[in-house]
Parts: structure tokens; sequence; C-alpha cells
């Protein structure tokens, strides 16, 4: 069975780094964007099983992506962490389908049940 891969999109190294640790050592792989742009130029988009993003990337923010993968019609659970979860921001993300909004510093044990929940395979 192929190793399920989930997405982290943040600007910050130290974030993507330590949320990819997280993510191996519960068993699935990661692949790491520093931007919203950058991950959209990627050709094997489709191949995540979930992304984990930061609203604030700079030119393109993790909401803005969220719409333009929405509008091509692309439903890979979503989940935010940010250090911007304003009410506005929270509740735009959940309007356009995210699965959760988690303020930074994450905790870590939130991060692991929302992922359990979205990887289980009665669930994908």
């Amino acid at each position: 069975m192929p190793l399920k891969t989930v997405c982290i999109i943040d600007d910050e190294l130290s974030v993507r780094r330590a949320t990819g640790a997280l993510v191996r050592s519960l068993g699935w792989s990661a692949d790491f964007f520093s931007s919203a742009d950058s991950f959209l130029a990627t050709v094997e988009r489709s191949a995540y099983a979930c992304l984990i993003c930061d609203i604030e990337l700079g030119a393109t923010s993790g909401l803005d992506l969220q719409r333009r993968l929405r509008g091509m019609g692309d439903t890979t659970p979503m989940i935010f962490v940010t250090a911007h979860g304003t009410p506005r921001n929270v509740a735009l993300a959940l309007a356009e389908g995210a699965v959760c909004v988690l303020d930074k510093p994450v905790d870590p044990e939130a991060l692991i049940a929302q992922l359990t929940r979205i990887m289980s395979p009665a669930d994908r």
C-alpha cells in the first residue's frame, strides 16, 4: 500500500520542519512548499491526501489558494495553521470547506487528532 502524503505549505522553515517531523512520526510522508504559488506550480497537486497550510503566505494567501483549488474542483482536505486566526479568516476558511483552523503555535495533539480523522482508511 503506498504511503499517504501530506503537503505542508508554510513560509516559515521551522514550522515546515516541525510539522513534517510530526507527520512522518505518524507514518505518513510529507512534501513541503514555502508558498502557495510554488505549490500551484507543481504538477502532482492531486497526489496529496491532505494539505496543511498557513493563511498568511505572501502574494497568494492560504485562503486564496483554497479558493483556487476549490474552483478547480480539488476537494483535498485542508487544515489551516495560523497566527492570523481572526474570526473573519476562520469563517472564510470553513465556508470554503477547510477541516479546521488551528492557532500557532499548534497543539500537536490537536493536529494529530485532525490528521488521524482525515487519513483514516474509512474516510479516504
